[in-house]
């Protein structure tokens, strides 16, 4: 039974550094800049601003009418 519980306690440790790791990636990548063009990008992607300017100044996104 205890060996369970260490293999169940690493497994879930592992999965806590990898999730740790995959976070600093995308903030030092810069995965997480400009989040609201990438929502647009997602959710409308033919209203979506192809401008490729992810530092531009925020502008409301068009919603479907």
């Amino acid at each position: 039974m205890m060996t369970i519980t260490v293999m169940l306690f690493a497994a879930g440790i592992s999965m806590g550094i990898a999730g740790a790791l995959a976070w600093a990636w995308g903030v030092r990548s810069g995965q997480f800049r400009d989040l609201e063009k990438t929502k647009e990008q997602i959710f409308w992607p033919d209203l979506a601003d192809d401008s490729g300017d992810a530092a531009g100044a925020h502008t409301e996104p068009r919603r479907p009418t």
